[in-house]
């Protein structure tokens, strides 16, 4: 079953190896982080109560996210990046484009129990942040700060609209490691 989980991956690691957009990573390796970063940021957030995730079919659970974070995404993005064109409205049918491709492509993946979508999580929900993925990390490259503020009240709404619980058990980690029981916190 390892096979379903590779067949993400392959296409992605073709679209850069045929489109060569492995040579524009120092050109946008700071837009690359940041994507990586949020992806990284929403396994933290709800790692009790993921909105979707990959079934891991014989892989180990945090091999598939890290592969998905460091790897699928980042290229996915610089695959959109390296072909971006310079017209507005070609920016704008290209924006488009790739939403839906990704969107149709995550559909698939949906059908074929690849992902699984949870908590009223669906694929529309998975084509606005495609969207707000490919726009933010356009804007990352030109104006860094706006697309950090844009993305931290993007999360905001997406954990106020799935009431994601934000309790310090849920939180655990290297982050929430000095919050005491004893002690205030915010999150519960």
């Amino acid at each position: 079953m390892k096979q379903k989980q590779l067949l993400l991956l392959l296409p992605i690691l073709l679209l850069t190896i045929i489109g060569r957009t492995w040579r524009d990573i120092p050109k946008y390796y700071k837009s690359l982080g940041y994507v990586s970063f949020f992806n990284s940021f929403y396994y933290y957030i709800c790692k009790r109560y993921l909105l979707w995730e990959f079934p891991p079919y014989g892989f180990h659970w945090r091999l598939l996210r890290a592969l998905h974070i460091f790897l699928i995404t980042p290229l996915l993005v610089l695959a959109y990046l390296s072909s971006f064109p310079r017209s507005f409205s070609k920016k704008i049918v290209h924006l488009i484009k790739w939403t839906f491709i990704s969107s149709l492509f995550e559909y698939f993946a949906v059908k074929q129990k690849m992902i699984k979508f949870k908590h009223g999580w669906n694929i529309y929900y998975s084509g606005l942040i495609y969207l707000k993925m490919y726009m933010l990390s356009y804007l990352h490259t030109k104006k860094p700060l706006p697309s950090w503020v844009l993305s931290i009240i993007f999360l905001i709404v997406c954990i106020l609209k799935f009431k994601v619980p934000l309790k310090t058990r849920l939180l655990k980690g290297p982050i929430f490691f000095l919050i005491k029981k004893d002690k205030f916190s915010p999150f519960e």
